[in-house]
């Protein structure tokens, strides 16, 4: 077993065992009388780890359930044998099924990508291939949810898939099995841009990560974008090895235990890269994630572009029960190098972004690409060529093609705010500020977010350069000019 951030290092694991072995010879015999082992083990589990240092006598007389929620912490958790095993996979992005990742659009479910060596991937099944039947019943064209819960299923079992490619039906038949999804991504820009994405610091990411670093490095590496975006942690040890490429030595967090007791982590034999690194971040992006972005920014190697990040600056220890079960204890919360508080605060950026596209296009403008063309088509977006797997936020409404206000101003460099005395969305460059009002054919606000005919955007700066052809949408636009 190893710990999570939600974690601690190996020293904690060989904690947890000697705790569990110890619990069980010091209990008292009148106690156990009373209640059940598993109370009363929670109970001393909890006075003598939980970070708030609460007391026994805080504790007596309570149910298991009643001591967790009085502690008003939401990552100290019992979980049942069960629950472990899937909070076990989760851990490891591993799941039951075939291996695909789906999309929905106005003509029903689809496939956006296989997982490499999975069962999807191994039969044929192909992006943009519509799922129209799952064991002979036709699938449901509007609901992600109710595809996927009929495609997934217990290891070793069969389904049949049927999908319409084109203008043909094809079947195939899977046997599900353990799919683990990859946690590391990574693509080249021109220029020696390197992108790389973590979704998750599980046990192999920092291993992942050394190897498609060092690819980016063989074609040429002279900056790196490090996407943390929606990453919700992992292993601290995984964040101190990735930390070592930019670190050479140093702390990589102060923790403090109940009592108030530093017990730094931290970074030896680091071998820094010496290029400009920039990190997107989010309000999603927690844990190891900001254990990674506030020590590189602590440090002075990366640039935080994004959002405030999530604030779960807190460490969780496993203690395993009789019973299979185990206890999810918060012992200690984390600071950053510099001793700046994460814990219900998070990362600041040091260029805050909001909004997917826009956060990497104003990273890619850090790195020196000033020349940026997003491109459309039915299931795909690409940033200079590149396909990150995120859209722009684009639609087509009545003959007009919509797209994000906050990407369309990143990519002419222009700053967006929502004025609102006059109700509008002002774009301002060094020209000046243009004013959209939310009027037909023009601006539309959906679910919070503004969205502008790109054709009317053009009008007011057109410098942005807009080709359509059919489905197949371009713009472009050099920032500043």
């Amino acid at each position: 077993m190893r710990l999570r951030l939600s974690t601690l290092n190996k020293k904690a694991v060989k904690a947890t065992l000697a705790l569990a072995s110890a619990l069980a010879v010091v209990i008292p015999v009148n106690a156990m009388a009373q209640e059940d082992l598993q109370t009363v083990m929670v109970r001393k589990t909890l006075v003598e780890n939980h970070v708030s240092g609460v007391s026994l006598e805080a504790l007596e007389n309570q149910t298991i359930e009643q001591m967790i929620a009085g502690l008003k912490d939401p990552y100290t958790v019992l979980f049942t044998p069960q629950d472990y095993g899937q909070f076990s996979n989760s851990l490891e992005n591993s799941f039951e099924g075939i291996g695909c990742v789906i999309g929905l659009d106005d003509q029903g479910v689809y496939v956006t990508r296989t997982i490499p060596g999975s069962p999807a991937e191994t039969a044929g099944l192909l992006p943009d291939d519509y799922i129209r039947a799952v064991d002979g019943v036709p699938a449901s064209t509007t609901s992600i949810d109710a595809v996927r819960d009929k495609i997934i299923g217990v290891a070793g079992t069969k389904v049949k898939v049927t999908v319409l490619r084109g203008d043909k039906e094809i079947t195939f038949e899977l046997t599900r099995q353990s799919v683990n999804s990859p946690e590391v991504y990574s693509k080249s820009f021109s220029n020696g841009v390197g992108y790389v994405q973590i979704t998750d610091f599980s046990d192999e990411a920092d291993e992942e990560f050394d190897k498609q670093l060092s690819e980016l490095q063989a074609k040429g590496l002279k900056s790196l974008i490090l996407d943390v975006r929606d990453n919700p942690g992992g292993y601290l040890e995984t964040a101190r090895n990735i930390a070592k490429h930019f670190v050479k030595e140093g702390v990589l967090i102060h923790t403090q235990n109940r009592e108030g007791i530093d017990d730094p982590v931290t970074i030896a034999g680091g071998n820094p890269l010496a290029i400009p690194v920039y990190i997107l971040a989010n309000e999603n992006s927690a844990s190891a994630s900001e254990v990674l972005s506030g020590a590189l920014q602590d440090y002075g190697v990366a640039k935080v572009i994004g959002m405030q990040t999530y604030g779960k600056g807190s460490v969780q220890q496993l203690f395993e029960l009789p019973d299979q079960s185990v206890l999810k204890v918060t012992v200690e919360e984390y600071l950053t190098p510099k001793m700046r508080k994460v814990n219900k605060v998070g990362i600041t950026p040091d260029l805050k972004v909001d909004g997917v596209a826009a956060q990497l296009i104003t990273a890619l403008h850090e790195t020196g690409i000033s020349d940026i063309q997003v491109s459309f088509s039915k299931h795909n977006v690409t940033y200079n060529g590149v396909d990150l797997g995120f859209g722009f936020g684009s639609f087509n409404e009545k003959g007009h093609f919509y797209a994000s206000a906050r990407g369309l101003a990143a990519l002419i460099g222009a700053t967006i705010t929502w004025n609102d005395v006059n109700h509008t969305v002002d774009i301002t460059d060094s020209k000046g500020t243009q004013a959209f009002a939310i009027e037909a054919d023009k601006l539309m606000i959906v679910n919070g977010m503004s969205y502008v005919n790109v054709d009317v955007f053009k009008d007011s700066f057109p410098q942005l350069k807009v080709s359509h052809q059919g489905e197949n949408v371009s713009i472009q636009a050099t920032k500043g000019n």
